[in-house]
């Protein structure tokens, strides 16, 4: 009866394939497609080094200092072969009584292990940043490594 009203009206309707099962094959397709684009987060790979370092300046806040640090920082990934991967910013304002807010610049480095860290630590783009960039800026910075598991 339904479809003679819909015929009535002038609109065509396919007596062959019911509406339901290409709406829901329709809707399969869409939510196969965009379940592509997501991406499922990457765990750390076990066994890299992790080095951590917070730089407190000198002149807290100063823009131009911030810049000199971060751009040393990115020296370090282009040119140094031991650094795998490299994040560095600014901190964000405190946002919580369990965040610490005090320090200017942060960055997260990468390498393969120990012996990656040391030939990082002697290598000469390194040295010339840390003493032509970090100490002369800087008023406290702290280091933390760690093994990834």
């Amino acid at each position: 009866m339904k479809n003679n009203l819909l015929r009535n009206s002038g609109l065509r309707v396919s007596e062959i394939i019911s509406t339901r099962p290409v709406f829901i094959a329709i809707a399969l397709a869409i939510a196969a497609l965009l379940s592509g684009c997501a991406t499922v987060p990457k765990a750390a790979k076990a066994g890299k080094l992790y080095h951590v370092g917070l730089v407190w300046l000198k002149e807290p806040g100063n823009a131009e200092h911030q810049q000199k640090i971060i751009a040393a920082a990115h020296s370090f990934a282009r040119a140094i072969p031991e650094v795998e991967f490299l994040s560095v910013g600014k901190t964000l304002p405190k946002t919580s009584s369990w965040a610490d807010a005090s320090f200017d610049i942060c960055f997260v480095m990468r390498l393969e292990d120990k012996a990656a860290m040391d030939r990082y630590a002697k290598n000469p783009v390194h040295q010339k940043a840390a003493q032509e960039v970090f100490l002369p800026l800087s008023q406290k910075i702290l280091f933390y490594d760690f093994r990834s598991e």
